[in-house]
């Protein structure tokens, strides 16, 4: 009996080690999508750049197109001075042009900010394109090693099957229904068949054995299963099975 529970508890301690590995496996693809949306968002900020310079430059080319109707409406209403015959034509005529420098003035001003901001924009895309090129540059480095990382998991699951099967293997030449056994309480426990018993615990359940139970469990006379979990178990106070264990331990 003993040989056997050592047997399960070492394919045991594979099986926790396979799954451990598939679950760090099992981010690669969360690791890759954290390192994409972190490109992606600076991107997003070159696209709203790009349409905030777009807008700004053609409210350029608008107030452009304003100042040069304005500034030909100031050159026909100097052409009607030299026609005008009476004073107050004249003094309408150069009131007319002064409010017609006052909204050329005014428009200006606005093209002049509307310049300095696209200005401001363009530099501000700039460095955007600068840090797009960066993040791109991180994220073929960072990808590269997380690939790498899923492929040396890949070669570790790979040697731990191996290792594992020969295991089963020998188990099954010893005792196939308890490989059966096992397989089964192991897809149906949370992938735990097998649990040491400390100070009369079961450690996968937390419920006390009882005594009598506890002392034949001590005798390792015959596999035995908790009464509450029903998951096989074994005294792990054992000082042969933790030494052995302890020898034995996978890396």
């Amino acid at each position: 009996m003993h040989n056997k529970i050592k047997l399960l508890i070492e394919l045991q301690d594979y099986d926790l080690k396979i799954n451990e590995i598939k679950k760090r496996k099992e981010k690669i693809p969360e690791k890759i999508r954290a390192i994409s949306e972190k490109l992606e968002k600076v991107k997003e900020e070159l696209e709203t750049a790009s349409a905030n310079l777009k807008l700004l430059k053609r409210r350029r080319r608008e107030a452009e197109r304003d100042l040069d109707d304005i500034e030909e409406k100031i050159r026909r209403s100097n052409e009607k001075l030299a026609n005008i015959k009476t004073n107050k034509e004249y003094r309408a005529a150069l009131k007319e042009i002064d409010e017609l420098q006052e909204e050329k003035a005014k428009i200006e001003d606005r093209l002049l900010e509307i310049m300095e901001t696209i200005e401001s924009e363009e530099e501000r895309t700039r460095r955007i394109q600068e840090r797009i090129k960066e993040e791109e540059r991180l994220f073929e480095q960072e990808k590269k090693e997380i690939l790498k990382e899923e492929k040396e998991l890949e070669d570790k699951i790979k040697i731990l099957k191996k290792k594992r099967e020969e295991l089963a293997q020998k188990i099954q030449q010893v005792d196939g229904n308890l490989l059966k056994k096992y397989d089964f309480l192991r897809m149906k426990k949370g992938g735990i068949a097998v649990s040491p018993v400390i100070k009369g615990v079961c450690q996968a359940c937390h419920l006390g054995i009882p005594p009598q139970k506890f002392n034949e469990l001590i005798k390792g006379e015959t596999i035995m299963t908790c009464p509450h979990c029903l998951r096989i178990i074994y005294w792990g106070d054992d000082a042969r099975l933790k030494s052995e264990k302890e020898e034995g331990a996978l890396e």
